[in-house]
């Protein structure tokens, strides 16, 4: 679904990960900045960013294991038109940053991902976001898509001053939930042949018996990856649409209005 990307602005940045943020000020002002290598590991994002006066809470993006598609760069501007600084992180950047429509070379390449190196790079991101002007600080939640949806539900795990996260037919991380603070927004497939009944069951009976707001939708008739609209095998729209308009409503909820983000839901709103 293509946007109108008037008043957005857009670009592919890189940011070090394991290393000091570069000062705004100092690269402004050092004329070799322009022809200088980053040291050490280098990540690759593409950011989006609403061009009038800020600031704006961020969106950090984890694509599917395809990579940084053209499709996860259009949501980045969908989120940019609609008021939020979006920052898609390439979670393959130690790889080389790859892109791929081959199932076999996706299945690899997410299998090479190392989580605590993909936390580092993601924590990384948030210190880029915070060194923006135009970005309120540590006004940032999380969203991803299938690999992304497990990744966003691993790294709210391990940060807690995300402000909340949203996973498109992610895994759930068993093992560290305890460590989930943010409110979560999680959309189930209901014919889904990578994630079980059972562990989006235990997602949400977790973080109800943890008064951790969680709301979960599922969608009659959908399969895996239901929300990409350049898989015409699964994408089904009316299911796309309901989910992204109740992704910006949460996002609104839990990032955009000024409170701390943690609060508990009525119980008829912790499972739908």
């Amino acid at each position: 679904m293509k946007v109108e990307r008037k008043d957005i602005g857009s670009a592919s940045v890189r940011f070090p990960s394991g290393s000091s943020m570069p000062d705004p000020l100092d690269m402004a002002v050092d004329p070799y900045e322009p022809t200088k290598r980053a040291k050490g590991i280098s990540i690759k994002a593409f950011q989006a960013w609403p061009q009038k006066s800020g600031p704006f809470p961020a969106v950090i993006i984890l694509h599917e294991w395809w990579g940084l598609n053209s499709h996860i760069q259009d949501l980045a501007f969908r989120l940019a038109q609609h008021g939020y600084v979006a920052l898609a992180v390439n979670q393959y950047s130690r790889l080389g940053g790859i892109v791929t429509s081959n199932p076999a070379l996706a299945s690899e390449l997410m299998a090479k991902v190392n989580p605590s190196d993909l936390t580092q790079d993601l924590n990384a991101a948030c210190e880029f976001l915070n060194f923006q002007e135009y970005v309120k600080k540590n006004r940032i939640a999380v969203l991803g898509f299938c690999m992304g949806g497990s990744n966003a539900l691993s790294y709210a795990c391990a940060r807690r001053q995300l402000r909340a996260a949203v996973a498109f037919y992610g895994k759930v991380p068993r093992a560290s939930l305890s460590g989930l603070h943010c409110p979560v927004l999680y959309h189930q497939a209901e014919r889904d042949d990578w994630i079980t009944e059972e562990e989006v069951a235990h997602l949400s009976s977790t973080l109800a018996a943890a008064k951790v707001p969680c709301q979960v939708y599922k969608y009659p008739g959908t399969s895996h990856a239901f929300f990409n609209d350049t898989r015409p095998d699964v994408y089904n729209p009316d299911a796309a649409a309901e989910a992204w308009s109740r992704t910006l409503t949460f996002l609104d909820q839990y990032i955009l209005a000024d409170h701390p983000g943690v609060r508990p839901l009525p119980d008829s709103q912790r499972r739908l």
